[in-house]
């Protein structure tokens, strides 16, 4: 009796656990209409459910609530996918890792774009040669940039760009401003700059494409008496020149 009972609670916990599952099937070629061999699926929790064969057939059991797939393989590019409700069958055409020597990353995801956009015409070729049993692809992709963690410095360099010019307009003849006495760069995050000088405000102008301002320098706040600035001894009613598009100022 306690035998039978274990037996009829296992099996409920296995019709359980795969309750809810959705099992898949499909392909991975390249871009070339050659089996792509050996790709690991995994979900979107990384957990791997799945691998293609030596034809780059597989078949996966999808868990629940689970609608993106990641496909990854030694020497191709990574994909991730988002499976719609009425897809039975996947199949996903994977790009060859290239080298690209040389080139800037703004260029390479640009050339990887134009790649990227042939992925409906490639699956509709497929689907003539006999590799595919759909004629357009039934999972969603989005082109992802290898170099995000660039974009997102180019992003903020921007910004920071933006944020400059709008204080370059706001400063005033006759502000109080701080420079530090050694060219930082206005990029520049840290607060530790070491010795300021203090001055004001007696000039603005663009010139050089710079956003320059001539300081009339009212004190140092050095631990000695003398300063430089650009290596130049600085004191007390001094004139500086100082590009703030370029160079740290402290306004507060």
């Amino acid at each position: 009796m306690r035998f039978k009972t274990i037996f009829f609670i296992s099996i409920f916990f296995c019709i359980f656990s795969t309750f809810g599952q959705q099992s898949l099937s499909g392909k991975t070629i390249d871009q070339f209409f050659d089996s792509a061999i050996g790709i690991t699926i995994f979900d979107q929790d990384t957990t791997k459910i799945g691998q293609s064969d030596l034809n780059g057939y597989f078949q996966i059991k999808l868990p629940k609530k689970t609608d993106k797939l990641i496909f990854a393989g030694v020497g191709y590019e990574w994909a991730t996918i988002t499976i719609s409700k009425e897809c039975e069958n996947l199949e996903i055409i994977l790009f060859l890792d290239s080298t690209y020597d040389f080139m800037s990353p703004k260029k390479v995801d640009r050339l990887r774009m134009k790649e990227f956009e042939k992925l409906t015409e490639l699956h509709s070729q497929a689907y003539q040669k006999g590799l595919f049993k759909t004629e357009k692809p039934c999972v969603r992709r989005k082109f992802e940039p290898y170099f995000t963690e660039l974009d997102e410095i180019r992003r903020q360099q921007k910004l920071t760009k933006k944020h400059i010019k709008t204080k370059f307009k706001e400063l005033k003849i006759g502000d109080s401003i701080k420079v530090p006495t050694q060219t930082w760069s206005a990029y520049t995050d840290g607060t530790d700059f070491g010795c300021l000088i203090s001055g004001m405000v007696i000039e603005k102008n663009k010139k050089k494409s710079g956003y320059n301002l001539i300081i009339k320098v009212t004190d140092n706040l050095c631990e000695k008496d003398k300063a430089t600035y650009n290596g130049n001894l600085v004191e007390i009613g001094d004139s500086i020149t100082h590009n703030m598009k370029y160079y740290k100022i402290i306004t507060e």
